[in-house]
This record gives structure tokens, sequence and C-alpha cells, in this order.
């Protein structure tokens, strides 16, 4: 993970949480950093930059309570910490136009960040505070896609 921009660098001009601006070109480089083969924990510094605190990207997403998508964060999760867990409270969001689901959970005393594209069917989910360290991040990929039972 990157340290924390300096005082120099947010005063150098570069805005930050504008991907509502282009949301196309600001989704296509969050799947880009995301579906590196080795850095992909890059794109989580992205999507908190760009897209967390950019209230019309917030506004323009919907609420959605994807149990599909719960299971497989639950799943992540689990592997992470090494023992089964289940969330506490979740907050799941869709931007329906784009196919792309964001949000926050709590689990076992922790925060989990994630974001997930369904046309690549691979997500990233950021484990706070960590096993090891400050943070664990993991891509989880699905290879089937990710069906929902609602629609059954």
């Amino acid at each position: 993970m990157s340290p924390a921009p300096n005082v120099s660098e947010r005063d150098s001009g570069r805005r930050m949480n504008t991907a509502s601006q282009n949301l196309p070109h600001h989704l296509g480089e969050l799947r880009e950093r995301m579906l590196h083969p080795t850095d992909y924990e890059l794109a989580l510094n992205y999507f908190l930059e760009e897209f967390a605190g950019d209230m019309k990207f917030l506004d323009a997403s919907e609420p959605d309570d994807a149990p599909h998508l719960l299971a497989v964060l639950a799943h992540v999760a689990s592997k992470a910490l090494g023992q089964t867990v289940a969330f506490d409270e979740a907050k799941l969001f869709l931007l329906r136009e784009h196919r792309f689901y964001h949000g926050n959970a709590a689990v076992a005393g922790r925060a989990l960040l994630f974001f997930y594209f369904q046309e690549a069917d691979t997500g990233l989910a950021a484990l706070i505070p960590g096993t090891r360290g400050a943070m664990e991040v993991a891509r989880f990929r699905l290879t089937a896609g990710l069906p929902d039972p609602r629609k059954n």
C-alpha cells in the first residue's frame, strides 16, 4: 500500500473524488488496475481517491441487498480471517448502468471495503485491519459469473 499523500501532493492541483465527471473512463481505469497481474492492490487506492468521496457517484448508486454477492464476500472474509464469519452490517450499492457493485461491511470487529465488476466477474475486497498488518487486500474472480437467486 502506498503511504497517504503528503501536503505538497494534495496541493499539487490534482483533483480527487471526481469519478462522476467521467464514469466510463474512471471505471475503466479502476477495472484495468484491478485486473493487473500483480499490482491489483493499487486499484483500492484508486477507488478511495476517485470514488469514495464523490457524492455524485454515491448518489447515482442505488442500494441493493445482493445476497449472492454477500455470500461471496463472506467467503472471502472467512478465508482471510481463517474462520467462518458473518457480517454484522453490510451496505451494498449498484451502479446499474455500469453493472458495478461497491460497498462496505462490518465483520469480526473489522471493516470490509469492496467493489465488483459484473462484466469481468471480478472484484476486490479489503479487510481493515488485516490479520498481518493494516490491511488485507484480496481479488476474487467468479468463473461462472454471479448468479442472482432473486431472479430464479
